[in-house]
């Protein structure tokens, strides 16, 4: 199938993924530009709720598309290509977090400038009650929390909020039921709500 620009632009919210996949696969720049217009956002989201810094967000969605133009060949439909779309991004986070990985232990005593040592004082990045009060600090701290839920609950809430997928969608993409979707949605804000709780308690019993 072979369109011109004109032609792609103009039905660009008629053509799902698959068929921008098949249109830049086939020698058609417009396809890819409508892959990043559709896409830019979610990516940038998923990766800037995961990693709560904007310049590593950009990196990693920056990397993400870079990707994306090299190995879109090897995108077989054997899944969704949002959900195709969504490993690479988890992928490219896990590999920005390891390169934030400390070279040295944080344990370790810090040298001072006549030769002697000074035990490391590290400052508690944990979220505290005056971060909650604004609405973007607080989103970044609930998905912080979301590494403690086992992953297919964790796929749905990422999925749900911050690619934004319909409840359909979802179950289409994990290959699921639509109450199985609901389900584990529900367990999952439970959950999340339940370690909100204990944080604000332990918050309490320190001020």
């Amino acid at each position: 199938m072979r369109l011109t620009a004109e032609e792609v632009s103009a039905v660009a919210c008629q053509l799902d993924d698959e068929q921008l996949v098949e249109l830049h696969l086939s020698g058609n720049p417009e396809a890819m530009e409508l892959i990043y217009d559709r896409y830019f956002d979610k990516v940038y989201r998923l990766a800037f709720a995961k990693l709560g810094n904007p310049t590593d967000a950009e990196d990693v969605t920056s990397n993400v598309f870079l990707k994306l133009c090299r190995s879109l060949h090897s995108f077989r439909g054997e899944s969704k290509f949002s959900t195709w779309i969504y490993t690479i991004t988890n992928n490219a986070v896990t590999d920005c977090l390891r390169r934030r990985r400390p070279t040295v232990s944080l344990n370790a005593d810090l040298a001072t400038d006549d030769g002697d040592s000074m035990q490391r004082e590290l400052e508690d990045e944990s979220p505290g009650p005056e971060n909650m009060t604004c609405e973007a600090d607080f989103a970044r701290y609930v998905f912080s929390l979301l590494d403690s839920l086992p992953p297919q609950q964790r796929a749905v809430v990422e999925l749900r909020f911050v690619m934004e997928r319909s409840y359909q969608e979802i179950a289409d993409e994990l290959g699921v039921e639509l109450g199985t979707v609901k389900s584990r949605l529900n367990r999952a804000i439970a959950a999340l709500k339940a370690l909100c709780f204990r944080d604000e308690v332990k918050a309490s019993a320190v001020r």
